[in-house]
């Protein structure tokens, strides 16, 4: 009958056993212990501390003052502005895309060019608080009148008043006149008239408390100030969208917008060439 052979472990082949599975388990106890220390490292970076919510309140009298003072103030700083870039305009259904350049200067003279995107001149325009003159280089037209005699939404920002016009191309927020200034929502301040009624909300951006929506309700616009740079005084917006409603609306593009230089007076003049049709309103 066959007997298997069974060799028994020496004495010294058991006590290297032995040391075997006392290193393995001593390197398996410093592997637990570096995949603990790995564990408490990593896992609070990618977990969120447990921070109770606070939520966001209105700002407080003293706040609210002191941002609307400092819209005016950076208003008031503004002395003049040149910018260069991109007009987009929808009007409705109808589209355009076109390039511009707006002058301004106090006491208020404002210049506008629009132009095609291949530079073909469109509209050349110049108001002032006594005139608006337009050369309508597509209709072979130039027109000139008081403000308010002169169809002034077919050429100039929709409807919209001269001085906010200044004001929202320069990238300032215009402060209408306003008897209170109450903040009843988080990061928004409204003005209200004599008779309580709203004349403008402004939005602020949570962080940093930068003018982000301007709504002028009693006119009927809206203004988003979007993509601010910094600039000689301060971050200015290099995108201004302004709307009237869910169809009518103008976006700005700045590529470049410079901020009080000196501006030549020749500028704000615009005469009509010798063979266009001249429109004097009565």
């Amino acid at each position: 009958m066959f007997k298997p052979h069974i060799t028994l472990p020496t004495p010294q082949l058991f006590n290297l056993s032995i040391l075997c599975a006392w290193r393995n388990r001593r390197f398996n106890n410093h592997l637990l212990t570096l995949i603990l220390i790995l564990f408490a490292v990593i896992l609070p970076l990618g977990c969120a501390p447990l921070v109770p919510y606070v939520p966001e309140r209105p700002f407080s009298q003293e706040q609210t003052t002191q941002l609307i003072s400092h819209l005016r103030a950076q208003g008031d700083e503004t002395s003049s502005f040149v910018g260069v870039g991109k007009l987009w305009y929808r009007d409705g259904e109808e589209e355009s895309d076109s390039n511009l350049l707006v002058v301004g200067s106090r006491p208020f003279k404002l210049r506008l060019e629009v132009t095609h995107t291949w530079g073909k001149p469109l509209v050349h325009l110049v108001v002032d608080k006594r005139t608006i003159s337009v050369l309508s280089l597509v209709e072979h037209k130039f027109y000139r009148g008081f403000p308010g005699d002169l169809p002034t939404r077919q050429f100039f920002l929709f409807d919209l008043d001269l001085d906010s016009a200044w004001m929202i191309l320069s990238g300032t927020v215009p402060i209408l006149p306003h008897q209170k200034a109450v903040s009843m929502k988080p990061n928004e301040i409204t003005l209200y008239n004599d008779d309580d009624e709203a004349v403008e909300t402004i939005s602020f951006s949570s962080r940093s408390l930068l003018p982000r929506y301007v709504s002028l309700p009693q006119q009927g616009f809206t203004i988003a100030l979007t993509e601010f740079k910094e600039l000689s005084l301060g971050r200015y917006p290099s995108k201004i969208t302004i709307a009237k409603g869910d169809e009518n609306q103008i976006e700005i593009r700045y590529k470049s917008l410079q901020l009080n230089k000196q501006i030549p007076e020749e500028v704000f003049s615009l005469n009509p060439p010798p063979d266009f049709e001249i429109v004097i309103p009565e």
